[in-house]
């Protein structure tokens, strides 16, 4: 209060405020919207890393699921070979047999090794005839055989268009010859000359192990059928070939082919070889174990080329 001198009369003081800038309040408001957006992304992000991490533990279940059903579809086809011939449900000449488990759909498909070219007995004649098939060209056709051919034996006598060690060293490779039976038809990709193309079409006709010279064309694929006989026929069932007395006698050896399918598409398969010796001291034995497997279950390749 402020008093008139003359008057004795108290005047009084007006309270001035402060004036706020306009700019001021429009930066607050500014800032204000700009760490609303920022939260709102590390809101998304957070979301969307949380979903991310859930969709691949989900994806991780259903492939160790599928995985484990894949396996139980090998137990499965094992347990029906080792049950007697009149009793066995599947056949055993490739063809491919769906069931379901647990709600999950598994394909089976199981071929006796007899009915497979043999890649350490092979002659060259038949080696011929499926890379003939294969639609190798003659000269890259007569390397691999003799290539072949030289890998599997003990001596270092280079055959006309073969390779041994010395070749392979000449060429830069750092693995030589075996100089003794392949050991899986995986190896034969390693010998001079095979190229990747070639190796996968003629791959699911190869065994080694069905420790024979020929085919059994009971149980073959029609591709390989065709490759050496010329024309394309169907395997003869066992029924059928036993009532006509042409059948030749299987092996206790078979390629095991299987596939499950769990959830949106989870996919896991497998190939196996077993030996059935119920005379031994354990049922069967497992030879070959590979995960994934090299061919389709649904879609064999039964054509060579």
């Amino acid at each position: 209060m402020m008093t008139d001198r003359k008057k004795g009369i108290p005047i009084p003081l007006l309270s001035v405020q402060p004036r706020t800038s306009t700019g001021q309040q429009g930066m607050a408001l500014v800032l204000v919207l700009w760490l609303v957006v920022l939260v709102s992304l590390l809101a998304t992000g957070h979301a969307r890393n949380a979903h991310t991490e859930i969709s691949l533990a989900s994806r991780q279940i259903d492939t160790a699921k599928a995985r484990a059903l894949a396996e139980a579809g090998a137990q499965r086809a094992i347990l029906d070979l080792m049950s007697p011939g009149t009793e066995r449900q599947w056949p055993v000449d490739g063809s491919v047999q769906s069931f379901r488990f647990e709600g999950h759909d598994i394909a089976v498909a199981i071929r006796d090794a007899s009915g497979l070219v043999d890649l350490n007995l092979a002659n060259a004649v038949l080696l011929s005839a499926l890379l003939t098939a294969a639609d190798v060209d003659q000269m890259t056709q007569r390397r691999l055989v003799d290539a072949i051919l030289d890998w599997r034996d003990a001596d270092d006598l280079v055959r006309l268009n073969g390779a041994e060690d010395d070749d392979y060293l000449a060429a830069g490779l750092s693995w030589t010859t075996r100089g003794d039976a392949f050991g899986s038809v995986d190896e034969l990709s390693y010998v001079m000359g095979m190229t990747a193309p070639i190796f996968e079409r003629i791959a699911p006709y190869l065994t080694v192990y069905s420790n024979r010279w020929g085919v059994n064309l009971e149980y073959a694929p029609p591709g390989l059928i065709a490759a050496l006989t010329g024309q394309e026929i169907q395997p003869v069932r066992d029924s059928v070939a036993s009532a006509a007395g042409t059948a030749a006698r299987g092996s206790d050896t078979y390629h095991i082919r299987v596939s499950a399918t769990v959830g949106d598409g989870a996919l896991a398969s497998l190939e196996t070889v077993v030996r059935i010796s119920p005379a031994a001291g354990q049922p069967y034995d497992i030879l070959y174990w590979r995960e994934p497997m090299r061919v389709s279950v649904a879609q064999p390749a039964e054509d060579l080329q």
